[in-house]
């Protein structure tokens, strides 16, 4: 069930009002609409139901106009309504050293100029930062004379007649706090686009790689960010062409516990990662830890532009393809978040489903499920991946968030 952001999904919200241990099923409750509100109060043309061993919830059956389906609780008041997605954040922590200089450089910066200026992007957030952050100017790396190296001259191997190299190059810094910086702030596109492409067109690849100190910082920046704006889904896009050499820790697995850190942690910060090369398989562990299962490796023998593009464009609809908010029950009631399920119709008419409740990503497995992004103070609901999958393939599928009653757990 693919969804563009600004479409919404439809999402139900069934009122359950229990009398004793009788609860009423209503006509047409839990009906998806076109988004119009509609109530019945009355339970007029409703059939009778019960509560499963008198739970006051539970699975109940209950039919309306000769068809049948199952649905948690069932209710003498409903409603409808469309809901949009969740607003997306996406930080991009951009690699810019020595090795990016040249076509590489050019062909990222145009995707991300691109990516920003596209109209199915409106309203996503954005912001950027870059690594390495030098303690000094950034000179090129190859030069013919002292001049061409500026600050960072003498040029190692001048008047020879073959490229050499500046040799008082800037040190990488490892100070994660200035990661943590963004040189662009997450903002709103398109209103932020323009500063993305002038902070990028004002850069110029140089130095080493410093991964494990800018992924830190971009996932405390991120993790700030998300914890005063709790309704956001906020991302980590970490876009490089090498294995780290510099900082500590500077191996993968090292690099890979920081990004599953993010994870399981409070609120949740999932890492994406673009490798721009080949033999990049390592990065894959990052994006293991950081919960998004594989990395995107961009092949430098074909279109480098288009493949970063369209890895921009997966990660956008992958980060809000199954999040969902949490509905405010009606009358003013307080949440109960221990009586909200999730329930899917199938689009081909077949029988609705309750995915159940699981206690975290982790412990989804490979089975159908959902999981609150914070347990302690839940704002979004999350599909496991294969309930996830399910829900994507199918275009006229629905999602039901059902207030009211026990919560369905595996």
């Amino acid at each position: 069930m693919t969804r563009d952001r600004n479409e919404g999904a439809h999402v139900q919200f069934c009122m359950v009002l229990v009398a004793g241990l009788a609860v009423a099923a209503a006509a047409g409750a839990c009906s998806a609409t076109s988004g119009d509100d509609e109530s019945s109060a009355d339970g007029s043309g409703a059939n009778s139901g019960s509560a499963n061993g008198g739970s006051g919830g539970g699975l109940l059956t209950s039919s309306s106009g000769g068809s049948s389906g199952t649905s948690v609780g069932g209710g003498c008041a409903s409603s409808s309504v469309t809901a949009d997605e969740l607003p997306l954040d996406m930080y991009v922590m951009l690699d810019q050293s020595g090795s990016m200089d040249g076509g590489n450089w050019t062909a990222v910066t145009t995707a991300l100029s691109d990516f920003v200026q596209q109209p199915s992007t409106a309203g996503i957030g954005v912001g950027i930062q870059y690594f390495p952050l030098l303690d000094g100017p950034a000179c090129p790396v190859v030069c013919f004379s002292d001049a061409e190296c500026g600050a960072c001259a003498p040029c190692f191997g001048a008047g020879t007649g073959i490229p050499g190299i500046c040799f008082n190059q800037s040190s990488s810094s490892c100070t994660v706090s200035e990661y943590a910086q963004p040189e662009v702030a997450i903002a709103e596109l398109p209103g932020v686009a323009n500063a993305i492409i002038g902070s990028m067109a004002s850069h110029t690849p140089s130095g080493g790689t410093p991964t494990s100190a800018a992924l830190q910082g971009a996932l405390d920046y991120t993790t700030t960010w998300a914890n005063s704006h709790p309704e956001h889904v906020v991302i980590v896009v970490l876009a490089t062409d090498g294995d780290p050499t510099e900082c500590a820790p500077q191996d993968i697995p090292g690099i890979a516990s920081i990004a599953a850190s993010a994870v399981a942690s409070s609120p949740s910060i999932l890492t994406f990662v673009i490798g721009v090369g080949s033999s990049l398989t390592n990065l894959n562990d990052i994006a293991v830890a950081g919960g998004t299962q594989q990395a995107f490796i961009v092949d430098t023998n074909q279109n480098v532009t288009q493949q970063f593009l369209d890895a921009l464009n997966a990660i956008k609809g992958t980060a809000l393809g199954c999040t969902y908010s949490i509905p405010e029950p009606e009358m003013g009631n307080e949440p109960d978040y221990n009586a909200v399920n999730v329930e899917y119709t199938p689009g081909d008419g077949s029988p609705a489903q309750v995915f159940p409740k699981v206690s975290s990503a982790a412990a989804c497995g490979a089975e159908d499920g959902w999981y609150y992004n914070d347990n302690a103070n839940p704002t979004q609901i999350i599909l496991c991946d294969a309930s996830c999958d399910k829900v994507s393939a199918d275009d006229s599928g629905t999602i039901s968030i059902v207030l009211g009653c026990a919560t369905v757990v595996k």
